[in-house]
């Protein structure tokens, strides 16, 4: 399939189609007189791609009739990020927590495991993560979710198809792996133990290509295999642009599908965010 002929995985389109869903399921909880699903985020340190995305997440909410609060975390400390985590979890009207990323020096990460993980949007307790190798999933972290979805949107029958993930950080890599083993995918994760003659051998052999490694062109386009389906997780600004992992112009002369950076991963992180807000909800519920 040359360039012209590629179909692109924006995530634009299906977000729209997944948004429509979640504004019916609101809708449904309004009519039967149960209040609206509400997120509150926590902002920890000022960061403007975390401000970015809280913006989204307050848009979105709003279009689709739930409810959004953005609490500051000030001064950033983790006794004030615990006292807060202690209170939304406390709270019978927060249906969902988001806590913005990276927390600033002198924060333990693991204050993570403090929130509860029915109210965890992102996903990241172990309590959530360790329902997925059960699979038994329940809150799988959004941008994952996204990469997946976008797979499954290609109709492809995944049963027995050879993938690759380079990258195996616990928000993508790893989630993706336990999700593609569930259609039945041999999958092979590269790390940066893995030596360049393996990443491109695993690269030209997989009929998914999943990359979340944040390299600017790590993956060389004359590696994809013909027909292959290309999700690039990857966006790092060079030069004032956004690029991905892979380098696209030339994966797209062999790909049959491929994600665009920007416009294919990103706009549907947030929405699947918004489905694990409706999911979280549904779960404390017990709906």
């Amino acid at each position: 399939m040359s360039a012209s002929q590629v179909k692109l995985l924006e995530g634009k389109v299906l977000a729209k189609e997944i948004r429509e869903q979640i504004k019916i399921e609101v809708e449904g909880f309004t009519a039967k007189g149960m209040e609206t699903p509400r997120l509150v985020a926590l902002r920890v340190a000022d960061d403007a791609a975390s401000d970015w995305y809280l913006d989204q997440q307050a848009k979105w909410a709003e279009k689709l009739g739930m409810r959004f609060e953005r609490v500051d975390v000030q001064p950033a400390a983790e006794a004030n990020l615990r006292d807060k985590i202690k209170r939304v979890n406390a709270d019978g009207d927060c249906h969902g927590v988001f806590v913005t990323m990276p927390l600033p020096k002198g924060i333990d990460p693991d204050i993570l495991l403090e929130l509860d993980p029915k109210k965890d949007v992102e996903g990241v307790h172990p309590a959530n993560l360790g329902l997925i190798v059960l699979r038994r999933a329940k809150l799988v972290p959004s941008t994952a979710l996204a990469a997946f979805r976008l797979i499954e949107s290609t109709g492809a029958n995944l049963r027995g198809m050879n993938a690759v993930i380079i990258g195996q950080s616990a928000i993508v890599g790893r989630p993706l792996n336990l999700l593609l083993g569930e259609k039945r995918v041999t999958t092979t994760v590269c790390n940066t133990g893995t030596s360049a003659e393996l990443l491109e051998k695993s690269v030209r052999a997989a009929q998914i290509v999943i990359a979340c490694a944040g390299q600017p062109g790590m993956v060389k386009g004359d590696w994809i295999r013909s027909g292959a389906i290309v999700i690039d997780v990857g966006t790092t600004e060079v030069d004032g642009k956004l690029v991905g992992d892979v380098e696209f112009a030339a994966a797209s002369e062999r790909a049959d599908y491929i994600t665009p950076v920007p416009g294919g991963v990103g706009p549907l992180t947030v929405t699947m965010l918004m489905q694990n807000l409706v999911t979280a909800y549904k779960w404390q519920k017990s709906l």
